[in-house]
């Protein structure tokens, strides 16, 4: 298993890898560094093509951020991601945007 490394900190949101195909945020996702944080997801890719991002310290999202997790439908090929501990806000904000139930996750 390979350890915990810092892959990405623009001082709002650092990215940790966290194992092989999993990605811990930390602090805030917005249009600044969705892009970034997207391609960083692309290369974490497991050989299944499965990405697993742990939300657990995220403090902030947009909705930039929501699409490039795969929250909200968006165009263009991306990463099948699976999300774990999904803040609360989160929730709230997908079921404003989408109509779809937070018992998604």
């Amino acid at each position: 298993m390979e350890a915990r490394r810092v892959l990405f900190d623009d001082g709002r949101l650092r990215v940790i890898r966290n194992g092989e195909s999993a990605l811990l945020l930390c602090g805030e996702i917005d249009l600044s560094n969705s892009e970034r944080l997207g391609a960083i997801m692309a290369d974490a890719l497991s050989p299944g093509g499965v990405v697993l991002v742990d939300l657990t310290d995220l403090s902030f999202i947009d909705l930039s951020g929501l699409r490039v997790l795969e929250l909200v439908p968006c165009e263009g090929p991306m990463p099948a991601v699976r999300v774990r501990n999904v803040p609360p806000f989160v929730r709230r904000l997908l079921t404003l945007i989408t109509g779809r139930p937070d018992d998604l996750f």
